[in-house]
């Protein structure tokens, strides 16, 4: 029997090949389980050092970028309804507290300031004239009262006479008659007496109700009068120019917005599971993309808002559905910034903002306790000065009060 031989291409006889162990690795298996190995560590060392990095320091930290600059928006309104003249500030322009801003027309408050003045010298007198009718209404009932008791000791003195016949019947009618006319006109001259003095009250010539009211007048006249000059209520820069050259407006007219430049905040809108240890005063740390990262603004919780922004809404959700979805909600909350840190960085209102709050400590309050008594923000551009128009008044009232009064043409004729 014949025994096969295998030969290679050259001729030459072929080895027979050996088999190798089934279970031995190769050296690339080796050392793809070692990488493997060392990785998986490193992942476990990762992941505890994570956990640990959590429950010693992020844990007592909640963050959001759903954040964004605010601050407050003056809107500029007339207090009186007249036609601009000028104005003197536009968009970006940076003005001053009390800076003259727009100037109305003017002439009709002038007009009428002027009026009410002259109104007034006639109101003094015309009080005046109250007060000196007393005098002569009390004149006059002196004089019927003269005339009362004359008459009265005359038919007195008749009627005992005109039993004796001395007075005759027609002379005692005659004085009983008279006595009544002149009892008449006593009572008569009382009762305008009475009505004298109730026009003038108990009050002072200087404080009767006439003249007080003509007073409020005149100073009415001069609040408009200067209100036709519009000044800055606060510092800051002007947004939302609308108003124009020729323009009338009204207390309605939104003329620019001012916006203030060292009262601004953040508010951050954070869910509500991230709220549970959020508390008033906890330190805060923001930082706003236009300046990144390394413009670290600090700061502090101010207050927590009392609804959600679907609550204040203009319509409001109605949850008892039957398509309710539950929706994570979110509260905004006010975080107040350094001063000194925003004066050299500014703010514009609506930035988007990254803040970040230290929630350790948990035993400050979850809502203020007290109500705030710091005034956020003041104006003094309507307080008016007062004291210019109150001596003119004084004058005019002192003058016309001690002007002798002249007789008039008509009245000298019938004197």
């Amino acid at each position: 029997m014949t025994v096969p031989v295998n030969e290679n291409e050259s001729g030459g006889i072929a080895s027979k090949p050996q088999d190798k162990p089934l279970d031995s690795p190769s050296p690339p298996v080796k050392k793809r389980n070692h990488t493997m190995l060392w990785f998986s560590l490193f992942l476990l060392i990762a992941l505890f050092g994570w956990f640990l990095y959590w429950l010693f320091i992020l844990r007592f930290f909640e963050s959001t970028d759903d954040a964004y600059a605010n601050g407050n928006q003056l809107t500029l309104n007339s207090v009186i309804s007249a036609s601009v003249v000028k104005f003197f500030a536009d968009d970006t322009d940076l003005v001053e507290e009390n800076q003259l801003i727009v100037r109305l027309d003017s002439t009709y408050y002038q007009i009428a300031y002027e009026k009410e003045l002259e109104t007034l010298a006639s109101t003094v007198l015309q009080v005046r004239q109250l007060y000196e009718k007393v005098n002569v209404d009390q004149a006059i009932v002196n004089r019927r009262k003269e005339q009362y008791e004359r008459i009265d000791y005359d038919f007195q003195n008749r009627s005992h006479l005109v039993g004796s016949g001395a007075v005759s019947d027609e002379d005692f009618v005659h004085a009983k008659s008279d006595l009544h006319v002149a009892k008449f006109y006593l009572e008569q001259a009382e009762y305008q007496l009475k009505e004298s003095k109730a026009a003038i009250g108990n009050a002072s010539i200087e404080n009767h109700p006439l003249l007080l009211k003509q007073k409020s007048n005149v100073r009415k006249a001069f609040y408009y009068l200067q209100h036709c000059s519009i000044y800055a209520p606060y510092t800051g820069y002007v947004a939302q120019r609308s108003v124009e050259v020729g323009q009338w407006v009204t207390p309605q007219s939104a003329l620019m917005a001012i916006i203030p430049v060292d009262y601004v905040w953040v508010d951050a809108n954070f869910k509500e599971t991230q709220l549970t240890d959020m508390r008033v005063g906890q330190p805060a740390t923001v930082w706003l993309d236009i300046y990144g990262s390394h413009v670290l603004y600090k700061g502090k919780v101010i207050g927590i808002s009392s609804g959600t922004g679907s609550v204040f809404s203009l319509i409001p959700p109605q949850n008892a559905t039957g398509n309710w979805i539950k929706i994570v909600q979110r509260l905004a909350v006010r975080i107040s910034l350094d001063p000194e840190v925003v004066k050299k960085y500014p703010l514009r209102i609506g930035l988007s903002a990254n803040v970040t709050v230290d929630i350790t400590d948990t035993e400050l309050p979850m809502l203020a306790t007290a109500p705030s008594e710091q005034t956020i923000a003041k104006t003094s551009i309507y307080d008016l000065q007062m004291e210019k128009v109150n001596q003119l008044i004084e004058a005019i009232v002192q003058e016309n009060l001690n002007k002798p009064q002249e007789p008039k043409e008509n009245d000298a004729l019938h004197l």
